[in-house]
């Protein structure tokens, strides 16, 4: 909402309650005004007709005898005098039957007072008569009193609102016109200064003035603001439009040492054409690619055929170089990671005075193992399964024909690898990876229990509470152990417990005990 819209609706607002508070005053004065009006018709008229209204006053009233008076023939009079006489004066005022008795009552009544002396009384208060003779509205009052405390409450709210979001000045006033307003403020205002009652509209009056001023502050504050921001934005484009020109400049300016470097090195080359491209061709073949770019940056616009073909060579040339660099750092990176996450100790040399048998089993391949050795090692890592090799040895399952090899890692994994698969690259798995699935582990077992039990078919297994399988990590073997129940031969129940073994990819081993 707009400083002007806040304030023009606070403004009718109050105007609202002005006319609510004001309206018993706005009708006494009116009603002042009628019966001043009045009063001077018919000073003027009974001046005008003084004597004739003496006398009929006096001939018109007929003593009946015995304190009988008849004055209705003076009562007709007065009423024909004032409808023929006075009542022209003020036919303005006179608008509704109220108004015509009101009119009648009041003309009547200071006509007789005006007629009660034997001289017409020119010095009579008018205007003071007409103001007792109005009777006054206190009902009104009544009903402002509800009122006042609403708008009150009201004003006050919006001279917060007021301080808040549009400044001290109209919240000031706010909070000014919700003090006057207040029925207590009011009440103690009028006791103090009687004054205050009888120019409370003037006093609103010079609130809404106040408020109409308030109102222009506000919309010269704001034409101040929108021509500041007009001018601002005018700057910034003028600034920006000084800104493309010197863009713009420093672009032609950058074209023209362009076009003529270029023309220069044409010109230059058409003279130094045979030792350039003697150039060129040398630092492409010694592989000096900064050397090479900088000639061909340099001729870059010159339209050559031999050129042309150089440029071709030098893009070959310095991919393969980037390939051979890239391989380089590849194999680099390799070498430094197996340095780093494969321990010193895990491939110790085999030596015949730590390992004399096995140094003199395998000693036509002692040379092979401890590449092939390197080589599963540096496997394992590749594969991502092993963080640190600790261990690489020669499995006790190797042949002099067949080598076979065990590696142990950090993250307890130990990886099986043959002779066969290091030479043929093939996908490296984790001893847990090929464990027994532990349910066919268990099937298994219960097979083999009942093929060494003595009466098959009288073996009863605990299959929820005697039956459990686990899977070692290092070494991926399962063993099982079965609670189970069977007969001797001598027809007795007795209770047993089987042990079986399954090592990867080999059948399993069982062992049978009695259960304690």
């Amino acid at each position: 909402m707009t400083p002007t819209l806040y304030l023009v609706l606070v403004l009718l607002a109050l105007g609202a309650y002005l006319f609510w508070l004001t309206r018993e005053q706005l009708a006494a004065m009116q009603t002042r005004k009628k019966g001043f009006a009045y009063g001077k018709a018919v000073m003027a008229a009974v001046e005008k007709h003084f004597v004739e209204l003496k006398d009929k006053s006096v001939l018109l009233v007929e003593d009946k005898g015995y304190q009988v008076v008849d004055d209705s023939k003076w009562k007709a009079e007065l009423d024909k005098f004032i409808t023929m006489i006075v009542r022209p004066k003020v036919e303005g005022f006179i608008k509704t039957p109220a108004d015509e008795a009101a009119f009648h009552k009041f003309a009547t009544t200071m006509l007789l007072q005006l007629l009660e002396g034997d001289v017409f009384p020119r010095q009579f208060p008018v205007e003071e008569y007409a103001a007792s003779a109005i009777p006054p509205a206190g009902e009104a009052e009544k009903l402002l009193l509800p009122a006042r405390w609403l708008f009150s409450m009201v004003f006050v709210a919006v001279a917060v609102y007021t301080a808040i979001h549009q400044g001290w000045l109209a919240a000031l006033l706010m909070l000014v016109a919700g003090l006057v307003i207040n029925p207590l403020t009011h009440q103690k205002a009028v006791q103090k200064a009687p004054w205050y009652d009888r120019y409370n509209l003037g006093l609103w009056a010079i609130l809404g003035t106040v408020l109409l001023a308030n109102i222009s502050y506000f919309q010269h504050a704001q034409a101040v603001y929108n021509e500041s921001q007009a001018l601002l934005a005018e700057q910034q484009k003028q600034r920006t439009i000084e800104q493309q020109r010197i863009a713009e400049q420093r672009r032609v300016n950058a074209e023209q040492k362009r076009l003529a470097a270029e023309a220069q090195a044409a010109n230059e080359f058409a003279a130094k054409r045979l030792e350039v491209l003697d150039s060129l061709s040398r630092a492409i073949q010694e592989e000096r690619f900064t050397d090479a770019k900088a000639i061909m940056d340099k001729y870059s616009a010159v339209s050559d055929s031999d050129l042309v073909a150089l440029k071709g060579e030098y893009g070959l040339k310095k991919e393969a170089f980037e390939a051979k660099e890239a391989a380089a750092k590849a194999e680099r990176d390799r070498q430094e990671n197996y340095t780093t996450r494969i321990r010193d100790y895990a491939i110790d040399e085999y030596t015949p005075a730590q390992y004399p048998k096995l140094t003199t089993k395998y000693r036509s391949r002692l040379t092979e193992i401890e590449k092939f050795r390197r080589t599963a090692a540096e496997r394992v890592i590749d594969s991502g399964k092993c963080d640190y090799v600790e261990n690489v040895q020669l499995s006790d399952e190797s042949s002099l024909r067949s080598l076979k090899f065990f590696i142990d890692c950090a993250n307890e994994n130990r990886i099986y690898l043959t002779e066969v698969e290091l030479k043929s690259g093939a996908e490296v798995h984790t001893q847990t990876e090929n464990a027994w699935d532990e349910g066919e582990a268990i099937v298994a077992c219960q097979t083999m229990t009942k093929r060494n039990a003595t009466i098959p078919s009288s073996v009863d297994f605990h299959s929820f509470t005697g039956t459990s399988a686990t899977t070692a990590k290092t070494s991926g073997n399962v063993q099982v152990l079965l609670n189970f129940d069977a007969k001797n031969v001598f027809g007795a129940e007795i209770g047993y417990t089987s042990r079986c073994i399954f090592e990867p990819h080999k059948q399993g081993s069982i062992e049978i005990f009695l259960r304690e």
